[in-house]
């Protein structure tokens, strides 16, 4: 299960509920996408291009909770298309927030469930340590949220109000058809302008079957059942690039998850201290995610060149039996490939 939080308050979740869609920006976003990435592009800072970053990692079907501050949970909604750039005011959700996505809602629960509620017994608290995380970072509009959250905030939300009610009659259809495909720029001179690029452009294709350079990476495409990017795993500002969790039931005739794919990104060549990070990382997901199961942990580095220092820490690092992946990418018609680098 795919699920996310959406941020909302007390003005903009009527809204946002009523009206079939979800947005997210900041004060003073420009009111075309050409020039949010004119600006992000002069100005790597700007936030814009990690919001869209965000909101490509969603599929139509995931699942949807809205919280809204200082109240709780709502749900259950779904993703009911792509994500798109509109800055048609609707209600008090104004030019502010111009990367949208429309949302349906699936089973409507009166009473939402309480933020404390996710922290009351240690089964939660194992469950919800992205949110918790999160939090203490500062705010973010999307959290994607790992199954066993997800599946725990619907126990929640049954167990508050026993059975959903009717969808109120109320809640219209998107407005707006005045939307843009959002497209990311890609090209410069064969690297990606920025490094939140390259993630946005990952998390958007990671799971499409046409991707035969990321099916090499992360294999078959049925197999992920969850990823998320710019992961916060630490109560500083600590986040994993890119986390994949694998699962099928081809062999065992149940699911089972059976990796975790762990990626750290450069845009430019890399550094022998990127293989200490992408370990770091890889150690955490093993301890707190995987039960110390070390094997099922791949550790991948995907940058646009590597020096011999950085291969030969990969080639020496005593991680895992499992080597630690190395992938060289390049912007190529307006596309990115990849090509592993040998080193064993």
């Amino acid at each position: 299960m795919r699920a996310h939080v959406f941020i909302t308050n007390k003005d903009t979740f009527p809204v946002v509920r009523d009206n079939s869609f979800w947005g997210v920006g900041i004060a003073g976003i420009p009111n075309t996408l050409k020039k949010i990435i004119k600006e992000n592009l002069e100005n790597g800072r700007k936030p814009y291009l990690g919001m869209i970053a965000d909101i490509l990692g969603t599929r139509i079907g995931d699942i949807i909770f809205l919280y809204e501050r200082q109240v709780g949970f709502h749900g259950i909604y779904k993703i009911a298309s792509e994500s798109f750039f509109d800055p048609t005011s609707i209600g008090c959700v104004g030019e502010t927030w111009p990367i949208r996505v429309k949302i349906e809602c699936l089973n409507y629960f009166q009473q939402p469930v309480p933020e404390d509620y996710l922290f009351s017994t240690k089964e939660y608290e194992s469950k919800f340590w992205g949110w918790f995380y999160r939090k203490i970072q500062g705010a973010r509009g999307i959290n994607t949220i790992n199954p066993e959250a997800a599946e725990a905030l619907i126990e929640l939300l049954v167990k508050i109000n026993g059975n959903a009610i009717n969808k109120p009659n109320w809640i219209k259809p998107y407005p707006s058809n005045n939307f843009t495909q959002i497209k990311l720029p890609l090209d410069r001179n064969g690297k990606v302008y920025l490094e939140v690029i390259l993630r946005a452009w990952l998390i958007a294709n990671i799971d499409k079957l046409e991707q035969k350079g990321l099916r090499n990476i992360f294999g078959p495409a049925e197999d992920i059942e969850w990823f998320a990017n710019n992961v916060p795993y630490h109560v500083t500002k600590k986040n994993i690039d890119i986390l994949v969790y694998h699962k099928n039931m081809k062999y065992t005739g149940f699911p089972l998850r059976y990796q975790y794919s762990v990626i750290e990104l450069k845009r430019d060549k890399t550094k022998p201290n990127d293989v200490s990070q992408v370990i770091n990382y890889s150690k955490w997901v093993a301890g707190r995610l995987a039960n110390s199961e070390i094997e099922t942990i791949q550790p991948i580095l995907i940058a646009y060149d590597f020096d011999d220092k950085t291969i030969t820490k990969a080639r020496l690092s005593d991680f895992s039996k499992r080597n630690i992946l190395l992938y060289k990418y390049k912007v190529e018609d307006n596309d990115i490939k990849f090509e592993e680098v040998e080193y064993c």
